[in-house]
């Protein structure tokens, strides 16, 4: 069967551009048949810049989150507060930096209201306070107090925002609610089964419906103590198991509400279409936390490679160049659909925030 006039010239252009390539080689990877590690990296931009300012703490950039409905980014720096970027990652500027009570800790997760982007929370553990909101885009923040916080989640649902919940840094039992915006906090993990392991990380689908983790290195008498998810319908006066995966890290919840979630160290992805109340394992390469960009597509990292899904995480195919360094973390900006990707350092290196501008 012939390709007719348009498949030739899609065909010719295509032979050219790789003829064009391959020409640019050297030799020896001629004769390989393959391309040198500059050229697969190439297409990553690093725009660390001067974020975090002179110095950063211990574990370096530890969160990127991209602002809904634009193309700006904030990246969550240990010890030295937000910082966020309005020009592609060539500049960054601190946010609250006039504020009496700065961001000190180790921030760990930003959740944006559905309804106005510049109103957000942020969370960070060791350095107290643990939870700060923003109403005015970051400009100046206010304490919620709470301390050594992982996980955040909201109950949208409730206009006035008044439940949150929170799960603490590598404590077991140790969820905290609160139902008048983050004024008082009382404690909920007490509520679960004793001999648990990390509840760290949270989901809020309505004022008594949440989900938390079981998950981390913790052991007792050299024995590593149970993973698991927990689910309470009665806003943590009781909850029940619904699996024994132990995920980590702040799930991605997709636009559909299908929750996507990664197995401790990267061992495996688990998925929910019910609101967290069963769960089940998803084959294939990725084993990190996707994200979802327009059309619902989801895409994630397996090493220095990105891997993209139109399927609901069923069938993954490699996206893009590869990384110029394996990523703790991916994200996407809404208007221009930049991928940005970031690593954890303990000490202030030179590339730790690279993005790359999808076709």
């Amino acid at each position: 069967m012939g390709v007719g006039i348009k498949g030739f010239i899609l065909l010719t252009v295509v032979g050219v551009a790789a003829w064009l390539a391959l020409a640019a080689l050297p030799d020896s990877a001629r004769a390989e048949g393959k391309a040198p590690a500059a050229a697969a990296t190439r297409l990553w931009t690093n725009v660390t810049a001067n974020v975090g300012g002179d110095k950063w703490g211990y574990a370096g950039v530890c969160l990127l989150t991209a602002v809904p409905d634009s193309d700006e980014v904030i990246a969550g720096v240990s010890e030295a507060g937000l910082w966020q970027t309005s020009d592609g990652g060539k500049t960054w500027k601190k946010l609250g930096e006039k504020d009496a009570v700065q961001i000190q800790n180790r921030p760990y997760q930003i959740l944006f209201d559905p309804k106005d982007a510049k109103t957000f929370w942020v969370s960070g553990s060791y350095k107290a306070p643990g939870v700060f909101k923003t109403v005015d885009a970051g400009q100046t923040f206010v304490s919620l107090g709470n301390a050594n916080v992982d996980g955040i989640a909201i109950d949208f649902i409730d206009p006035q925002r008044k439940t949150i919940v929170v799960g603490h840094h590598e404590q077991d039992r140790a969820v905290d609610k609160s139902t008048d915006g983050g004024k008082t906090w009382s404690k909920i993990g007490d509520k679960l089964p004793e001999q648990t392991n990390f509840t760290s990380d949270c989901l809020v689908f309505d004022a008594k419906t949440f989900v938390v983790n079981t998950a981390g290195w913790k052991q007792e008498n050299g024995k590593q103590l149970p993973f698991g998810i927990y689910r309470t319908e009665d806003a943590g006066a009781t909850w029940k198991k619904v699996s024994d995966a132990g995920p980590s890290g702040p799930p991605c919840v997709a636009s559909d509400g299908t929750i996507y979630w990664q197995t401790l160290w990267n061992t495996g992805l688990i998925k929910s279409a019910n609101k967290g109340a069963t769960w089940e394992k998803l084959d294939g390469p990725i084993k990190a936390n996707p994200i979802e960009i327009a059309g619902g597509k989801l895409i994630a990292p397996v090493e220095k490679q990105l891997y993209i899904s139109a399927d609901a995480g069923k069938i993954w195919q490699k996206l893009g160049p590869e990384l110029p360094f394996k990523p703790n973390g991916i994200i996407c900006t809404a208007k221009s659909h930049v991928i940005y990707a970031w690593r954890s350092s303990e000490t202030k290196e030179d590339n730790v925030i690279s993005r790359w501008e999808m076709p």
